[in-house]
């Protein structure tokens, strides 16, 4: 039994198996803890010595009273044998994200999903009336003149909305249609950047206070970069960029992790918990500078610090082994977020509301 986090360590279930749940987010609903994400089991990379052709095996759902110990719950979406489904292993799968409609009592999940390359991805929408039971695919939806990113969900006053990455671009946030299972032509456009590194990805959106908050990263594919937050004063108006997300990151990599949600917990004051993968678990410690080479990847006025077909040399990708980073977000003496190290921590140091 787990009494603590110890985030960078390979984390086990209650079976004794790791636990696949990445690119992952929690839900609270009947007094349980529900923990969800990307099911990377098998999926090895270069690892094995032959390229693994696989994407995903569905969406996975884990339960837990504590936080610590985890129940596998099986799969809730999934993947398909037909190829022409989004949710065929080959094809690419990210980041699901669940959000609940209390109108229609439906668990509305959205995930990015694309077949072959990130170029033209869209949004996979499906649902469930049970968090436990295999949820429904309804439609794919293509988002032009933009394209599908990392994304988060968002409920607030009873009104839904997705803040997704346009690729390579810019941040969007569009309000969705009342039951969350589609998109309305209300949107706005923020951090529009030249290019990656640059551009933020892998939205994590929360509340404290009345103050929004929105945490990203920068776009360097699974390679650690740094985090930063942003204070949202409305979804629809203006972003205020507050500067890294990480104090005292000395490898300047959101201590070699990618955030994918933050997590308020319901019962302890001031709890928020920055969920997220460290996604590459070979890293030579003699890597170029990320930034830098993906700079120079996607700017032709940037130094070339190396060419594309480098960036299979520096790790395998072997996601199945990617460990998991969960860290409590703190917030300064002006109410500003920010994330520290911690070897290990534990929730009953945080007073109960």
């Amino acid at each position: 039994m787990y009494s603590c986090f110890r985030p960078g360590k390979t984390w086990y279930d209650t079976d004794g198996k790791p636990i696949q749940a990445h690119g992952g987010s929690i839900l609270f609903a009947n007094d349980t803890f529900y923990w969800y994400g990307e099911n990377k089991e098998g999926i090895t990379g270069r690892a094995t010595g032959t390229a693994c052709r696989y994407w995903h095996h569905g969406v996975k759902l884990y339960s837990s009273k504590d936080l610590y110990n985890w129940k596998d719950e099986g799969l809730i979406m999934p993947e398909s044998a037909d190829e022409n489904n989004p949710f065929y292993p080959a094809h690419i799968m990210d980041r699901p994200h669940i959000i609940f409609n209390k109108k229609t009592g439906m668990y509305v999940m959205w995930a990015k999903t694309a077949r072959g390359s990130f170029d033209g991805a869209a949004f996979s929408v499906c649902i469930s009336d049970d968090i436990k039971k295999p949820f429904r695919f309804l439609h794919e939806i293509n988002l032009p003149p933009f394209h599908a990113g990392d994304f988060d969900l968002i409920e607030e006053d009873g009104k839904g909305y997705v803040v997704y990455e346009n690729p390579h671009t810019s941040m969007i946030c569009q309000t969705l249609t009342e039951d969350f299972t589609s998109l309305t032509d209300e949107y706005s456009e923020h951090m529009k950047e030249k290019c990656p590194p640059f551009v933020r990805e892998a939205p994590a959106f929360f509340q404290r206070g009345g103050r929004k908050f929105l945490l990203t990263s920068g776009t360097t594919g699974y390679f650690p970069n740094p985090s930063r937050f942003d204070e949202i004063k409305e979804l629809h108006g203006r972003w205020v960029t507050l500067g890294n997300a990480c104090r005292n990151d000395t490898a300047n990599n959101s201590f070699h992790a990618q955030f994918s949600s933050v997590f308020r917990h319901p019962y302890k004051k001031d709890l928020y918990i920055a969920l997220g993968d460290r996604w590459l678990t070979d890293l030579s410690p003699q890597m170029p500078d990320i930034q830098k080479v993906f700079h120079g990847l996607f700017d032709e006025t940037a130094p070339k610090i190396a060419a594309n077909a480098d960036l299979s040399t520096f790790s395998d990708e072997n996601t199945s082994e990617a460990k998991y980073v969960w860290l409590p977000v703190r917030f300064d003496k002006n109410g500003d977020p920010y994330i520290e190290w911690a070897f290990e921590w534990r929730i009953d140091a945080f007073e109960t509301v």
